[in-house]
C-alpha cells in the first residue's frame, strides 16, 4: 500500500509537468495564430487602399488619346503611360511626326491636359515606329492576364513599342500591399514574358 502511494506521488509532479508543457504549447500555438491573423488583417487592409486608389481612374484611354490628339493633331503614339502622380492617376502620352516628339500629361480624373511639350526629335528617333493601336490587347485585358500571374491589384500600366525586337509590351505593376510585381505581357500574342518582384515600402 505504501509502494503505490509513493508510486502515485511520483507520477504526480511529472503529470503536472506534462500539462504545464501542453499548456504552453498551445499558448505559443494561440500567439502565433493571433499574429498571422494580424498579417492577414493588414495585407486585406492595404489591398483594400490599393483598390479604391485604382477606383479613382475615370478618363478611359481612347479619350485620353482624344486630349492628346486635341493637343498634337495627327501624331503617332510611342508610349501610353497610367500611372499615379500625388496620389492622382495621370496618362502620359508620348507622340512624334517626322521632325518633333511630343508629350502630354492628362489627368485621368477630369480629363485636363496638366502638362505638355514639343522637341526636336535626335536623329538616331527619327526612323522609330509608332504603335499599332488597333492590333494590341486592351489595358482592362492586360491587367486581367498580369493579375493571373501575380497577387495584388494592378496599379501602373505602361504600353511601349520594344526599339530591339519592334514588338509592343504592356508593362503592368501589380501590388498585394507588401510587395510589388511587374508583369510583362506581349501586346499582340497576350504572352507573359517576364515577371520582376519588388517589396512596397513599409512602415514597419
Amino acid at each position: 500500500m505504501n509502494k503505490l502511494t509513493k508510486l502515485t506521488a511520483g507520477a504526480a509532479p511529472i503529470g503536472a509537468l506534462a500539462i504545464g508543457t501542453v499548456a504552453c504549447s498551445n499558448d505559443d500555438h494561440k500567439s502565433s495564430k493571433v499574429e498571422k491573423s494580424k498579417k492577414s488583417t493588414k495585407k486585406a487592409v492595404k489591398q483594400n487602399e490599393t483598390k479604391l486608389k485604382r477606383a479613382k481612374i475615370d478618363l478611359s484611354q481612347k479619350d485620353a488619346l482624344d486630349k492628346f490628339d486635341a493637343k498634337y493633331p495627327n501624331k503617332q503614339i510611342k508610349s501610353i503611360d497610367l500611372k499615379q502622380e500625388n496620389g492622382t492617376y495621370v496618362y502620359e502620352i508620348d507622340g512624334f511626326d517626322k521632325t518633333n516628339e511630343y508629350t502630354a500629361t492628362i489627368d485621368a480624373d477630369n480629363g485636363k491636359v496638366l502638362h505638355s511639350h514639343s522637341e526636336k526629335l535626335d536623329v538616331d528617333d527619327r526612323h522609330q515606329k509608332a504603335l499599332d493601336l488597333n492590333s494590341v490587347i486592351s489595358r482592362d485585358e492586360a491587367t486581367k492576364i498580369a493579375e493571373k500571374h501575380a497577387d495584388g491589384v494592378s496599379k501602373e500600366w505602361n504600353l511601349e513599342l520594344d526599339e530591339d525586337d519592334g514588338k509592343a509590351y504592356w508593362d503592368v505593376e501589380v501590388s498585394d500591399g507588401t510587395k510589388s510585381t511587374e508583369v510583362k505581357i506581349n501586346a499582340t500574342n497576350k504572352d507573359v514574358v517576364r515577371t520582376d518582384h519588388d517589396h512596397d515600402n513599409d512602415d514597419d
